[in-house]
């Protein structure tokens, strides 16, 4: 018999209920900012009426989050729950307004409500992104205005364009994965750019462009999105108070397009036992070795074959069992 697990039992790291939001945008959105409890005592000070299943104390319902994770988990278990769960599943879902559609595949959840579209624009509602064809008109329109936004609404919505595609399986063009901030950084072009701002302006400011130069590390490209961002942030900052920023876009590149300035996407890696791993490394490990730290539901995020996804889960393992993988990397 299957194991009984939801998001109280059995999946500590809510890796195997990422596994189960994988294409379905919209039950995954409704979990993006799910707060479950943390503390076996919160759980067990719970009534057996908070759960579906309560006999065996599964499947929580007392929230509209708790209800969605228990349905997902459910899904996995067929006939091996009795009936009376699913009775109060249904009855949890029609009390919080969850329709069938939430939990249908990406290629079934095209056809959805206003109140629950998906916008590269979030704050004003413009340019939704639930479908392939609505993700690439966003691109399109995204490439077209991407001036009249502000840097970090720039970043913020081609990001999102980038998150939707990865659930959509659209390929986007590299234009978009620069904005989105998913491509590596050339070191020579970036102080190339430096020294122009350098070059541009004098004393303090001329000063911390060739500070910031010289502190990039030696190696021809730069991967880290984290560094990189930082390093954009930092430019912007001194853009705008050396009275350059107003020549983007002409003159001048944006600190991003400064910063992610090739059309190589950028590899990722991940800390494990204080060091940066490739995530391409990881996710080629056999699935034994995942069975063997108690983590099977990595190998399926690894089957998946998509880094970002594996990168978000991996950072949710505990220290342990990141130590036990570093061991069997030989690291």
């Amino acid at each position: 018999m299957r194991a009984i697990n939801d998001q109280y039992n059995g999946d500590p790291t809510y890796a195997e209920l990422h596994v189960l939001t994988r294409g379905r945008p919209l039950a995954r959105e409704l979990l993006k900012t799910a707060q479950f409890m943390s503390k076996k005592a919160e759980v067990d000070a719970l009534p057996d009426t908070a759960f579906a299943w309560e006999s065996e104390r599964r499947f929580p319902v007392h929230t509209k989050e708790d209800t969605v994770a228990s349905l997902l988990y459910r899904s996995k278990l067929g006939s091996s729950v009795p009936g009376y769960v699913d009775s109060k599943l249904a009855k949890a879902s029609e009390i919080y307004g969850l329709e069938a559609h939430v939990f249908a595949a990406a290629k079934t959840a095209q056809s959805v409500t206003p109140e629950q579209s998906v916008y590269a624009l979030p704050d004003v509602s413009r340019l939704p992104i639930n479908n392939a064809e609505q993700i690439k008109v966003a691109e399109e329109v995204l490439q077209r205005d991407y001036t009249k936004l502000t840097l970090e609404k720039r970043a913020e919505a081609f990001s999102r364009v980038a998150q939707a595609a990865r659930v959509h399986s659209v390929t986007l063009q590299p234009f978009t994965l620069k904005m989105a901030g998913l491509t590596a950084s050339s070191v020579d072009t970036l102080k190339t750019w430096l020294g122009a701002r350098a070059g541009a302006t004098t004393g303090k400011y001329s000063d911390a462009y060739e500070k910031l130069a010289a502190a990039l590390p030696a190696q021809p490209l730069m991967t880290s999105r984290k560094d990189l961002v930082k390093v954009a942030s930092t430019i912007e900052e001194i853009d705008r108070l050396a009275g350059l920023d107003k020549h983007y876009d002409r003159k001048l590149p944006d600190p991003l397009l400064t910063v992610f300035n090739t059309s190589k996407v950028a590899g990722q890696t991940v800390d494990a036992c204080g060091t940066q791993v490739p995530v391409e490394t990881l996710m080629a490990l056999p699935p034994d070795i995942w069975e063997s730290v108690d983590m099977p539901e990595m190998a399926q995020v690894a089957e998946a074959g998509d880094p970002a996804e594996f990168a978000q889960v991996f950072a949710t393992i505990p220290a342990d069992i990141k130590t036990m993988i570093c061991k069997q990397l030989g690291m």
